[in-house]
């Protein structure tokens, strides 16, 4: 293990609450806990950065948990109290265009989708998404056409909905679901889960919301549908570059789950499409969602 972890877990194993990177390092030198090889003006910034690390790469194997941004603790404490209110950070925007994500050729993705305007089963498509490219790429590539995600939630008091987040490329407004990516490394074609989109979909979660992913598994069921559909959606400049899939998870504590999401985002239950009263104030892919649903074109369960 890591040093700074090592230190970090001595700490904090003695510490009866959380603690940011800074006390753990006070602390840490009033035990003489640091070696002699760690020096520097800012450690607690090394500190800081190799517990993220470590929480994000591991998961819920990690040590270490978050219970507020920039306070950390033992995982093991958590669990032996009964606080399930871990933190999950949310990954900043150049961290979200450091990964791959699936892509067509828009010439071929075209031909396949000719004369096509509303929902598409997936199967007859996927084959075209065999590309593996970084998003900060993709995304100003009009030759190519990536995967997106859109994670619906419902409950018996309706549709989570939010604001878009800010600088959404789908532009402003309200949506019906939380926009995420289908990264290249959930899709595993070998697997009983199809293309890796319920672990894309709970990931997705997890950044825009403060909620565990531990009680993401809890609160959210996924939704049986008998085919995995997608839509064609333009961006906020009207670049058809694209493929939204569509993922319906179930929840049965809906009061409780709406809390942990940021109240700057208005989270709350809508009855959709009934109590949408005008589309234009949703943002490309809810709304387009919603023409759908009002032609019959889709089912919300």
């Amino acid at each position: 293990m890591n040093s700074y972890l090592k230190m970090s877990e001595a700490v904090l194993s003695k510490s009866r609450q959380p603690l940011t990177a800074r006390e753990i390092l006070d602390a840490a030198y009033r035990l003489q806990l640091v070696p002699d090889h760690l020096f520097g003006k800012t450690q607690h910034k090394t500190l800081h950065a190799r517990l993220c690390e470590d929480i994000l790469h591991n998961r819920r194997a990690s040590l270490f948990a978050r219970t507020a941004p920039g306070r950390f603790s033992l995982a093991s404490r958590l669990e032996a109290g009964g606080n399930k209110s871990e933190y999950v950070a949310p990954q900043r925007s150049y961290q979200l265009k450091q990964f791959d994500v699936l892509c067509a050729d828009r010439e071929g993705l075209d031909s396949a989708l000719q004369g096509v305007t509303g929902l598409v089963e997936f199967t007859s498509i996927a084959q075209q998404f065999r590309r593996q490219v970084p998003l900060r790429i993709a995304e100003k590539d009009l030759r190519l056409v990536h995967l997106r995600l859109l994670v619906m939630i419902c409950s018996n008091s309706g549709l989570l909905t939010l604001a878009a987040m800010d600088g959404a490329e789908f532009g402003s407004g309200r949506a019906i679901g939380l926009l995420g990516f289908l990264r290249g490394s959930d899709t595993d074609l070998f697997s009983d889960e199809p293309y890796g989109i319920d672990s894309a979909a709970r990931r997705t979660i997890a950044e825009q919301s403060s909620v565990s992913v531990r009680r993401i598994h809890e609160l959210t069921s996924r939704h049986p549908a008998r085919t995995l559909r997608c839509i064609r959606v333009a961006d906020a400049y009207s670049r058809n570059n694209s493929v939204v899939l569509l993922a319906q998870y179930r929840c049965e504590k809906p009061d409780e789950f709406i809390r942990f999401f940021p109240a700057s985002r208005a989270p709350r239950w809508m009855r959709v499409p009934a109590e949408i009263n005008d589309i234009s104030t949703l943002e490309r892919v809810s709304s387009r969602f919603i023409e759908l649903a009002g032609n019959g074109g889709v089912a919300i369960a």
